[in-house]
């Protein structure tokens, strides 16, 4: 097959190609680092590189080498092309380090590439092609029914179900099926500090695990239904717990690439804003209008979401809430802010490869057990379970809570 012809074959990769061949191949992108009077870090953050060792697995080098040669038809698409595509948990540890001109869209060729591996007769994970199966009818990865999405909702709030208010609070699969302790801490914390909410029964994933997973035609339908939610239900704003909810609907429903996916889908949601809930305990706090009922007397370590941290740059923002919290001691894993380490789960890897994601996540907890704190917290329903569930399988002695869960017993509106 012809140079000319894979460009016209491979679509997704072709129309970032100008991008792709601005790599200099120089490998910043396999490691962290940064040099400085006051700052000196210097670490492996790829999760996959870790892992797997070789080139091709290690930072965005290795991917855009596969880009350059499958469009040159130099090699051919193969399962050893699929695994090194989808054992990457697209945590943009390497976008983050890289230094040239191809850097905003490393997460985009990820996606890209999957997009173009799933047209393929490779071997896409078997379990993400199980739950894509399913997702048009259930609207969730975890093959749960659409039905028993607010199953988690306290019976003291069913009356805030599908009400006009001034916030939705979109909880996310994770917190919906699998995290439901996340979920009601938050609607507990948003009515004790007399915010303005309510949840909705068509709540649909937000798109997610399908875009990471470069599934562009599936996702289609989510982006759109998603969007319509705040003028149905005259919302001006979206809040969510779950920072893979969060980076989706404030980057990929409505930013330009490479950041959004607005090339596919259009501009939505320009006149909604988009709060982690963190964004909202912050502008509370910095407004006098939270009072701390008690103290969290505890030690504690913070692991930032890559959704949050690195894709999103919200960074300070759960630091913030953390410090005001009285009697508590925040102290900082080596690995943090945009030198964090993932916590293995995203990207489809927990879906796909659950021993290697696991195996990661005990990485992260090993780090947080080094700190001496008591407890690991977190702003993610999704890096909460593979934390926990690392935490558990290890039998660790720390514990681990949402940021939500900690102040929901100890704060009231002032």
């Amino acid at each position: 097959m012809s140079h000319l012809n894979n460009h016209k074959e491979y679509k997704e990769i072709s129309a970032i190609y100008d991008y792709v061949s601005m790599c200099t191949h120089c490998g910043n992108c396999k490691y962290g680092y940064e040099w400085g009077a006051a700052t000196n870090f210097a670490d492996m953050l790829c999760v996959q590189g870790s892992k797997y060792n070789f080139d091709s697995y290690r930072g965005s080098r290795g991917k855009v080498s596969l880009a350059r040669s499958l469009l040159h038809g130099r090699i051919g698409w193969d399962d050893t092309v699929a695994h090194i595509l989808f054992t990457c948990t697209e945590c943009g540890a390497c976008q983050q380090m890289c230094e040239t001109d191809i850097k905003p869209y490393i997460l985009r060729m990820f996606e890209a590439l999957r997009s173009e591996a799933w047209k393929q007769n490779i071997a896409v994970p078997a379990n993400i092609k199980a739950w894509s199966s399913t997702i048009g009818n259930n609207y969730n990865p975890y093959k749960e029914k659409h039905e028993k999405r607010l199953d988690w909702l306290p019976p003291e709030f069913k009356s805030k179900v599908n009400k006009k208010a001034e916030y939705i609070y979109f909880a996310g699969c994770t917190a919906s099926y699998r995290r439901k302790e996340i979920a009601r801490a938050t609607v507990k914390l948003l009515d004790k500090l007399k915010v303005d909410w309510t949840v909705v029964d068509d709540e649909w994933c937000c798109a997610s695990p399908v875009l990471r997973t470069g599934q562009y035609d599936l996702a289609k339908a989510f982006v759109e239904h998603n969007a319509a939610l705040p003028d149905k239900y005259k919302a001006g704003a979206f809040i969510t717990t779950c920072s893979g909810c969060f980076r989706t609907l404030s980057r990929d429903y409505k930013m330009d690439p490479p950041e959004g996916y607005t090339d596919k889908y259009g501009k939505l949601l320009q006149n909604t804003k988009v709060l982690h809930t963190t964004h909202l305990l912050e502008e509370m706090l910095n407004k006098g209008e939270i009072e701390f009922t008690g103290k969290f007397n505890k030690k504690v370590t913070y692991h930032d979401p890559c959704h949050l941290g690195r894709h999103a740059e919200v960074y300070e923002t759960p630091r913030n809430v953390l410090k005001a919290i009285p009697g508590i001691n925040l102290v900082e894993m080596y690995k943090n802010r945009k030198f964090s380490f993932c916590c293995g789960a995203g990207g489809g890897v927990r879906g796909g490869f659950a021993d290697y994601s696991l195996e990661t996540a005990y990485k992260r907890v090993k780090e947080a057990e080094s700190t001496g704190a008591e407890l690991l917290t977190s702003a993610c329903p999704f890096c909460y379970t593979n934390l926990h569930d690392a935490i558990e399988m290890n039998k660790s002695p720390l514990k681990m809570e949402d940021i939500v869960e900690i102040l929901e017993p100890i704060v009231k509106r002032k």
